[in-house]
């Protein structure tokens, strides 16, 4: 499963990263029981670029289910260990997009949960899939939850051969301090307001991470509430972290919100992941905005 290309496709990425642009959402796709479908060039064996990976070492995206399924194979010894088959949600560009590069899935392993936010890009001629992993630890374990980002690249077929088991909720497991350069009033840097207009980050009685997100509405920011954040360090032992996750449930849609602030606390990146659940026809979508504390 491993290429020998993998390293010189990781540097072409480390290089080149500035170049990444959304592939195309105007090639024709499979159908998808709630919009958008599934982009193709999203299916097939993604190899991860780091060969010494502690994480995921292969994700395998097919369609199935009515949209798509992914597998995941872990990081164990001798061989990768198979986490099974989920059905994973589908994202687009905006509310109108026939088409996503974009998905969620997520596995329920008992002792732990682990998510994963992807998207398919291109660099230069290398279609690549950036991850973010989330692991959260529910077994009391003192294990931190923790957050990685890296990149795939094609590799030979694996076809997945057993099912797992989907999580359907966001634990709160054994989350990290948040870093104090997560804490303040962020205002989004867009003239236009973006997809959230401010986000207010604060710590709970408990220590943990309280997030209220405001809406871009017209004439002004609509408040989305107050929920609990999920934070994640960068490893097992880590006593903070900079990254949070930020579930939100309202009737129409559920919405994810994904954060991290920069090591120099100047600057928040939110991706937010919006499901619809009313039927409307609307597409699935993920929005990107960024922040300062002005």
């Amino acid at each position: 499963m491993k290429l020998a290309s993998r390293a010189a496709i990781a540097a072409l990425i480390t290089t080149t990263a500035v170049a990444a642009t959304l592939l195309s959402s105007a090639v024709p796709a499979l159908a998808s029981q709630t919009p958008p479908a599934a982009n193709p060039v999203l299916f097939g064996t993604w190899a991860n670029t780091n060969p010494a990976t502690n994480n995921v070492v292969d994700i395998v995206v097919s369609p199935g289910g009515g949209g798509i399924m992914v597998d995941g194979y872990g990081a164990c010894s001798p061989t990768p260990c198979q986490w099974g088959n989920v059905p994973a949600t589908v994202f687009g560009a905006n509310v109108g997009s026939p088409t996503g590069n974009s998905f969620e899935a997520n596995w329920n392993f008992g002792f732990s949960r682990t998510v994963l936010l992807a998207t398919v890009t291109r660099v230069l001629f290398t279609q690549v899939l950036t991850v973010q992993e989330f692991t959260t630890f529910t077994d009391n374990s003192g294990r931190s939850n923790y957050e990685v980002t890296e990149t795939f690249v094609r590799a030979g077929s694996v076809s997945p051969t057993t099912s797992g088991t989907a999580a359907l909720n966001y634990p709160l497991g054994d989350s990290v301090s948040p870093s104090f350069k997560l804490l303040g009033v962020w205002f989004n840097t867009s003239p236009t307001g973006g997809n959230i207009r401010r986000i207010v980050i604060s710590l709970g009685p408990s220590g943990t991470l309280r997030v209220r997100a405001f809406g871009n509405c017209v004439p002004t920011a609509c408040s989305w509430g107050k929920v609990t954040g999920i934070t994640f360090g960068t490893g097992i032992s880590s006593p903070t972290g900079r990254v949070f996750l930020a579930p939100y449930q309202f009737g129409f849609a559920n919405k994810l919100v994904d954060g991290t602030v920069n090591a120099t606390g100047t600057r928040l990146t939110v991706h937010t992941y919006t499901e619809f659940t009313d039927n409307s026809g609307r597409s699935n979508y993920v929005s990107t905005d960024t922040f300062s504390r002005f």
